[in-house]
């Protein structure tokens, strides 16, 4: 356990009492999950969660992650590269007049490069070691992003199932 996950277990207990404290598994995925964000992106990402509760239920790891990713610092770090792949990637396809999807679509393909092609090409044991900085670095050194179109038809053929 780290000190950030403490405190996202103490501000979750406050918010949904019913809370309990998870396995040792699950606070090691929460650990790792939330080692890139400081306690401030924490709270705004709850805040964030609690806002858009339906099911009065506390968050899971899965669910969390989502709130979490407009803070994640990393990706914006990565020097050169724009923050959000998938929008940079939109934007070039309507400036180009050749835009031909929606925006999930691009997420998902962006998903793909990163999670299915950079796995390919690093191998397992490594791909569990990188951060997602790291593998959009990784992506974009490799080219990966060249043929976004191919990739593009990849994903809504398969719609977002790889």
């Amino acid at each position: 356990m780290s000190e950030k996950s403490d405190y996202l277990f103490l501000s979750i207990k406050q918010l949904y009492p019913a809370f309990a404290k998870p396995a040792a598994l699950d606070m090691e995925i929460w650990a790792e999950m939330l080692e890139p964000f400081d306690e401030e992106d924490i709270k705004s990402a709850l805040k964030d969660y609690r806002r858009s509760d339906m099911t009065g239920q506390a968050p899971k790891p899965g669910t969390f992650r989502n709130y979490l990713a407009p803070y994640k610092r990393e990706l914006r770090e990565v020097d050169d590269l724009p923050w959000s792949p998938e929008s940079y990637l939109m934007e070039q396809d309507i400036k180009a007049g050749r835009c031909k999807y929606f925006f999930p679509d691009y997420v998902s393909g962006v998903q793909y490069i990163l999670n299915v092609l950079v796995k390919k090409e690093v191998g397992e044991k490594m791909f569990r070691k990188m951060t997602s900085g790291m593998k959009y670095r990784t992506a974009v050194d490799y080219g990966m992003f060249a043929d976004f179109d191919k990739i593009l038809e990849i994903v809504t053929k398969s719609k977002g199932r790889f």
